[in-house]
C-alpha cells in the first residue's frame, strides 16, 4: 500500500470520528419527571395531593397513626384515629396517592373515643390485623385475606373494659412464636375528677388460638401509674424481650418502669403453676425517670450494640443512653436533644438522610410558657454522641400543635416518611426528599417470620457491617410510639460511596426470636428485600435468590460522559485500531516499517487535534462574561420582566355577586365591618393606616377609631388588592400562608377543611378574613351593632368548616343573595353552596375591577417606547441593575414571591404567642431560615400604596427605599415620630426587640450604594408604576348591599 492511499485512509478515520455525537437523554426520576434543581426542603407535605384529607372532627387528640401493608401488595397502608368521629383507613394506591377501601365504614368505630392503633399478625395466618385502643372498650379486627375486616374481639379476650388506652405495642415475650400484647393506659381524668392512680396497663398472652389471656400479674403490680406507651425491646441483650413503660407523672407520681425478662420459671400464686418471670429493675437501671412523659423512641442511636430511650416531657425531653451494663445515663442536654421549653408529646428515631446514624423527630405541641414557635424539632445525628437541630429547610416543623408520629417508606424509594397528628387539623403525610439533595445509599429488609417466629418478626435483631467497618443494629418493634405503628420493615443508611463501583452491605447477620443466627456477605444496596424465616432448604434458596438477585434482563449501566471525553475516546480508539491493523497487515499491504512509525507520530497528531477539536467545541457553548455594562433590554430579559397575563374574565354576574358580599358587613360577627373597610377604593385598595382597625372600630382610613374599648390592632398592614388576580399570583397573605393552584391544591391554614372548589389563591384568600377574630369575626363576648350575641365567635379557632357553614347560611337567608347566587352559578343547586362559591365571587370581583395594566411602564413593556421619560428609564436600569431591587421584585409580577429577612424594624405589637416579635414566614414553617421573613409584595401602584412593609413601619415611599439601601442604620436612626399615637401605645419600645431582625440569621445586609440623586431618579422610576385607573375609583362604591346593613360597615 502507498503511503498517499494510507494517508488518505488516515483523513477518513479522522473525519469520521469527529463527527458530533448525539446528546445524551437527559437524567429523569420519578416515573419521567425532569430532575431539575434540588428541593429546598428535607421534607414536603404531601396530604392534599395524595388524598389524605378530612381525617378529623375533634380535636382532643391525634396520636393513632399506624402502617401497615393490609392488603400485602408491597405499598403500606395506614390507619388514624379520631376521638369525636370516625376513624379513616387508607389503601396506598403505589403511586403517591391514597384511597379509602370499599370497607373502611367496617374499621371506622364513629362512635369510638379513639387513641392510638397498631397492624400485627396476631394469628400468623400472613394478613396484617388492626388493633384500635379507646377510652372505652378497645376493638380487635381480623384481617379477611386483604378484603375486609371482622371484629373478634370478644373472641380473643383483649377488649380492656372501660380504661383510656392510648398505646398497643406487641412482642413475643416468651418467644412461643405467637405475638403477645401490652396495652398502655392513662387515667379517666377528667371524667372521673382527679384519681390517685392512673388506669392498670394490661399485658395480654397470645393463647395461640385466636384467643388472648390477661397476665398483668407477672408485671407484679407496677401498672398503675398513668401510662402513655410501652415498647417491647431486649435492652439487654440476652435474647428475649423486655418491656419499657413511659408514665406520666401528671396524675400519679410514679416514675417509667423497666421489666427485665427473666425468662420461664416463677411460681403464679393465682394458677398454682410456673409462669413467666419478670422483674422490674426501672430504679436500679436508673431509668425510672419521673416527669411527665407520653413520647417514647427506642433505638441504637450511637451504633454501640444495645438500646437506648428517648421520651418527651412537658419541659426538658430525656435520651437514657444504654450503657451496656444494664444501666442507663441521661445525655440530653449533652447530645443536644432536650429541648426545655418545649411540650413534647410523640418521639420517633429515623435515619432521615440515610448516612447510617439513626436521627430522632419530636412533636412539641406547645412551648412551655406559649410562647413563641412551637416547631418540631429535627435532630440530625453527628455521629459522636451528639445531635445537631437542622432549623432550617426540614420542612417538618409543623409549627401547629402536633401530637402524633408514625414512620414508614410509603412509596418505596428508600427514604423515611413521616405521618403527623396534628390536634387541630388532623393528619399529614410528609413525604422523605432528601435523597434529591445527598448521593448517600440505603437498605431495606422485610422480614416474615415462620415456625418458631411469629409471622410479623417481632424481636428479629438484624446488624449489618459496612466497608468503612461502621456497624447498625435494628430490631423489629411493633407499637413502641406513642398511639402508633410504625412500618416493620427494617431501614439502613449507607451513607455516601466509598468508591465508584457498586454499593453493597460487607456482612449481614439476622438473629431470630427462637435464637438461630444467619449471615450474609456483600449484599447489594439500594433496594427493599424480603426475606423468610428458614424452615427448610427451599426457604434458604429463596432467601439467596432475594439477597442476590439474578442479574439477566436488568438494565445495563449506563456510561454518561460529557460529547468531548466520548469524541476523544472515540479518535483513540480508532486510530489505536488503526495502527494496530496497519501493524499486523503491513507484510500484505507493502507498508514498511518507516511507514509504520509515522503512522504512530500521525496517530499521536491527529489525537490532540481531536482533544483541541472537541475542546473548541465546547468552548464555543461557554458565555463570555461581557464586559460593557448591559442594556435596559438585557437586564429586562434578566429579570424576566414582561407584561403579565390576566386570567380568564368572569361573568358579570360572579363579579356583581363578589362586589355585594364585599361591600356587606353580613360578612363579619358583629355585623360592623366589611372585607372592603380595610381595602377601600378611597385608600388605594388599602386603609392609610399601618396596621388595620377591624372589628370594633369606627370611621375609614386614617379616621379610624376603636370604639368598644377593645384596641386590638390587626397584626399586619393591610396590603393592597391591586391586580391579585393576574395569573401566577399564587402566594398570598405576608407569610405566604396561602399558596398553591387549583390544579396543584391549596396549602392554608385550614389544611383539609379547605373545601374543593375554588378556583384560585386569590379565592382560596378570601375564605380567611371572616375567620379572624381581630379582622372580621370578633371575640368571644362580642355583640353585633343590633346588640345580638356575635355568635360567629363562639365557634373555636380550628372549625373553619364550622364558621363557613354559619356564614354561608347567614348570606342565603337574604333573599337578594339568593337570587345573586342563582345567576352567578345557575348551575349549582342553593342546597349546594358553600363559601367557596362566595370566596370564588369575591375573587372574581377583585380580580375585575382592581386589575390595571396601563401604568406608563406597562405601557412601555408593551412596545410605547414614548410612555415613560429618559429620567423613568435612567430610574429602570437603577431598579434592575446598580440598585439590584430586581434580586426579588423580578418577573412579570415585579415579585418573586419567595420570602426575605430585609431587616424591617420590630415596632407596633407583633403577632401571636410571640408578641412583641412577629416572626413572619417562621411562623408557617418553623423554620429559623424564615424568621422575620416575609413576602416581597408586588410594586404595581406601589407609590400610593402606604404605609410600607408588612408592619407599616415607614410612611413614605422614600424611606422605605433607604431603609432598602442600608438597614442597619435605617433602623437605628428610625423616626418613631411616623407611627400614629395608638401604634406607639403597642410598641414594645425596646430596641432588642426593634433590632431583632437585624440579628436573625435570615438577614441578610445588601450591597448597592445609591447617592441621594440616584434614589430620587429610582423613586422616579417607582412613580412610573403608579396606573391613572387607579387614581379615582370612586365609581366601583355601591349605594347599597342586600343585607341592608351600612355599605361598608361602621366607616361614616
Amino acid at each position: 500500500m502507498s503511503t498517499k492511499k494510507l494517508f488518505i485512509l488516515l483523513i477518513i478515520v479522522f473525519l469520521s470520528a469527529c463527527q458530533r455525537a448525539e446528546p445524551a437523554p437527559e437524567n429523569r426520576a420519578g416515573g419521567g419527571t425532569a430532575v431539575t434543581t434540588p428541593p429546598t426542603t428535607l421534607f414536603k407535605d404531601v396530604s392534599r395531593t395524595a388524598g389524605i384529607m378530612h381525617t378529623r372532627q375533634g380535636n382532643d387528640r391525634a396520636i393513632g397513626q399506624a402502617w401497615g401493608d393490609y392488603d400485602r401488595d408491597g405499598w403500606v397502608d395506614f390507619y388514624v384515629t379520631d376521638t369525636k368521629g370516625p376513624n379513616s383507613l387508607f389503601r396506598n394506591n403505589g403511586d403517591g396517592t391514597f384511597s379509602r377501601p370499599a370497607f373502611a365504614e367496617t374499621v371506622a368505630l364513629p362512635e369510638g373515643y379513639s387513641g392510638g392503633a397498631s397492624f400485627a399478625d396476631y394469628d400468623n395466618d400472613g394478613w396484617l390485623d388492626l388493633y384500635v385502643v379507646n377510652w372505652g372498650q378497645n376493638v380487635l379486627f381480623h384481617n379477611d385475606a386483604g378484603q375486609g375486616f371482622t371484629d373478634v374481639t370478644a373472641q380473643a379476650g383483649v377488649g380492656g373494659g372501660e380504661a383510656n388506652s392510648q398505646t398497643a405495642s406487641w412482642g413475643d415475650y416468651n418467644n412461643d412464636g405467637w405475638l403477645d400484647l401490652y396495652v398502655a393506659n392513662w387515667a379517666c381524668y377528667p371524667r372521673c375528677g382527679r384519681p390517685s392512680q392512673g388506669d392498670s396497663d394490661r399485658l395480654y398472652h397470645n393463647n395461640g388460638d385466636g384467643t388472648f389471656s390477661d397476665v398483668t400479674r407477672l408485671l407484679q403490680g407496677h401498672t398503675y401509674g398513668a401510662g402513655f406507651v410501652a415498647s417491647f425491646t431486649d435492652y439487654d441483650n440476652d435474647g428475649d424481650q423486655d418491656i419499657y413503660l413511659v408514665n406520666d407523672e401528671f396524675l400519679f407520681p410514679i416514675g417509667n418502669k423497666l421489666w427485665r425478662n427473666d425468662g420461664p420459671g416463677c411460681e403464679d400464686r393465682l394458677e398454682g403453676e410456673l409462669a413467666h418471670c419478670f422483674t422490674e429493675v426501672g430504679g436500679v437501671a436508673k431509668a425510672d425517670t419521673q416527669v411527665m412523659g407520653m413520647g417514647l423512641a427506642t433505638a441504637d442511636y450511637d451504633n454501640d450494640g444495645d438500646f437506648d430511650f428517648y421520651f418527651s416531657n412537658a419541659g426538658p425531653m430525656t435520651l437514657l443512653q444504654n450503657r451496656g451494663d444494664g444501666t442507663f445515663g441521661d445525655v440530653a442536654e449533652l447530645a443536644g436533644v432536650d429541648v426545655p421549653d418545649g411540650i413534647a408529646w410523640a418521639a420517633t428515631a429515623l435515619d432521615y438522610n440515610n448516612d447510617g446514624w439513626q436521627d430522632l423527630y419530636l412533636a412539641v405541641m406547645t412551648t412551655a410558657n406559649h410562647e413563641g414557635i412551637a416547631a418540631n424539632p429535627l435532630f440530625h445525628n453527628n455521629g459522636d454522641g451528639t445531635f445537631s437541630r437542622v432549623s432550617s429547610g426540614s420542612g417538618a416543623s409543623d409549627v401547629g400543635p402536633t401530637m402524633g408520629i408514625a414512620t414508614a417508606d410509603f412509596d418505596n424509594d428508600g427514604w423515611v416518611d413521616l405521618l403527623l397528628g396534628n390536634k387541630d387539623h388532623g393528619y399529614s403525610l410528609l413525604r422523605n426528599q432528601t435523597g434529591a439533595q445527598t448521593s448517600n445509599h440505603w437498605f431495606s429488609l422485610d422480614l416474615a417470620g415462620a415456625g418458631p417466629v411469629n409471622r410479623d418478626a417481632v424481636g428479629t435483631r438484624v446488624t449489618i457491617r459496612t466497608a468503612d467497618g461502621q456497624t447498625q443494629m435494628r430490631e423489629v418493634q411493633n407499637g413502641g410510639s406513642l398511639g402508633a405503628g410504625n412500618e416493620l420493615t427494617l431501614h439502613f443508611g449507607l451513607g455516601p460511596s466509598a468508591s465508584s463501583g457498586p454499593v453493597s452491605i460487607d456482612e449481614l447477620t439476622i438473629q431470630w426470636p427462637d435464637g438461630r443466627s444467619q449471615q450474609f456477605t456483600n449484599i447489594p444496596a439500594d433496594r427493599k428485600v424480603s426475606l423468610s424465616y428458614p424452615l427448610d432448604a427451599a426457604a434458604e434458596a429463596a432467601q439467596q435468590a432475594a439477597l442476590f438477585p439474578n442479574t439477566v434482563g436488568q438494565s445495563a449501566t449506563t456510561l454518561n460522559l460529557p460529547i468531548t471525553t466520548l469524541l476523544i475516546i472515540a479518535n483513540g480508539v480508532a486510530w489505536l485500531g488503526l495502527l494496530l491493523l496497519v501493524f499486523y497487515y503491513r507484510h500484505s499491504l507493502g507498508v514498511r516499517w518507516q511507514s509504520v512509525r509515522w503512522l504512530g507520530v500521525l496517530v499521536l497528531v491527529v489525537f490532540g487535534a481531536a482533544y483541541l477539536f472537541s475542546n473548541l467545541q465546547a468552548a464555543e457553548k461557554t458565555p463570555v462574561a461581557n464586559q460593557s455594562p448591559p442594556t435596559l433590554d438585557q437586564l429586562l430579559a434578566q429579570a424576566g420582566a414582561i407584561v403579565p397575563l390576566q386570567r380568564a374574565a368572569p361573568s358579570e354576574e360572579e363579579v356583581a355577586l363578589g362586589r355585594a358580599l364585599f361591600w356587606d358587613p353580613l360578612l363579619s360577627g358583629n355585623k360592623d365591618i366589611a372585607c372592603v373597610t380595610c381595602h377601600h377604593p378611597d385608600a388605594a385598595t388599602g386603609d392609610d393606616l399601618s396596621l388595620p382597625i377591624g372589628t370594633g372600630g369606627e370611621g375609614l382610613a386614617r379616621a379610624r377609631i376603636f370604639v368598644n374599648g377593645r384596641q386590638i390592632l390587626v397584626p399586619r398592614n393591610a396590603t393592597p388588592i391591586f391586580n391579585l388576580g393576574l395569573d401566577g399570583m399564587d402566594v398570598l397573605f405576608w407569610d405566604g400562608r396561602v399558596s398553591g393552584t387549583a390544579v396543584s391544591l391549596f396549602d392554608s391554614p385550614a389544611n383539609d377543611d379547605l373545601p374543593l372548589g375554588l378556583t384560585n389563591a386569590l379565592a382560596a384568600q378570601a375564605m380567611f378574613p371572616v375567620t379572624s377574630r381581630d379582622e372580621m369575626r370578633g371575640h368571644a363576648g362580642d355583640e353585633d351593632i343590633f346588640g345580638q350575641r356575635n355568635s360567629l365567635a363562639t365557634i373555636k379557632d380550628y372549625q373553619f368548616t364550622r364558621m363557613w357553614e354559619e356564614l354561608m347560611a347567614e348570606i342565603l337567608a337574604v333573599p337578594g343573595y339568593q337570587e345573586m347566587f342563582r345567576a352567578a352559578y345557575p348551575d349549582v343547586p342553593l342546597a349546594e353552596l358553600g363559601f367557596e362559591h362566595a370566596a370564588n365571587a369575591m375573587a372574581a370581583y377583585q380580580a375585575d375591577i382592581f386589575t390595571f395594566l396601563d401604568s406608563p411602564w406597562d405601557r412601555y413593556l408593551q412596545g410605547n417606547e414614548t410612555a415613560v421619560s429618559a429620567e423613568v428609564l435612567a430610574g429602570a436600569e437603577l431598579f434592575y441593575g446598580k440598585a439590584g431591587c430586581a434580586r426579588c421584585h423580578s418577573g412579570a409580577l415585579m415579585s418573586d414571591l419567595q420570602f426575605h429577612n430585609i431587616g424591617v424594624p420590630q415596632v407596633g405589637p407583633g403577632k401571636g404567642n410571640e408578641e412583641p416579635f412577629d416572626y413572619g414566614r417562621a411562623r408557617e414553617t418553623g423554620d429559623d431560615s424564615d424568621l422575620f421573613a416575609f413576602r416581597t409584595p408586588p410594586l404595581r401602584n406601589v407609590a400610593i400604596t402606604g404605609p410600607w412593609m408588612h408592619n407599616g413601619a415607614y410612611a413614605t415611599l422614600e424611606a422605605a427605599v433607604w431603609h432598602h439601601l442600608d438597614p442597619v442604620q435605617a433602623v437605628q436612626n428610625y423616626d418613631f415620630s411616623q407611627l400614629t399615637p395608638l401604634m406607639l401605645e403597642e410598641d414594645s419600645g425596646d430596641t432588642a426587640v426593634h433590632t431583632a431582625p437585624l440579628n436573625a440569621p435570615s438577614f441578610t445586609r445588601p450591597s448597592p450604594d445609591l447617592t441621594t440623586d440616584e434614589v430620587a431618579t429610582l423613586l422616579t422610576f417607582l412613580e412610573s408604576l403608579t396606573s391613572p385607573s387607579a387614581l379615582d375609583l370612586s365609581h366601583t362604591i355601591p349605594k347599597s348591599v342586600p343585607s341592608g346593613l351600612p355599605v361598608g360597615g361602621s366607616i361614616n
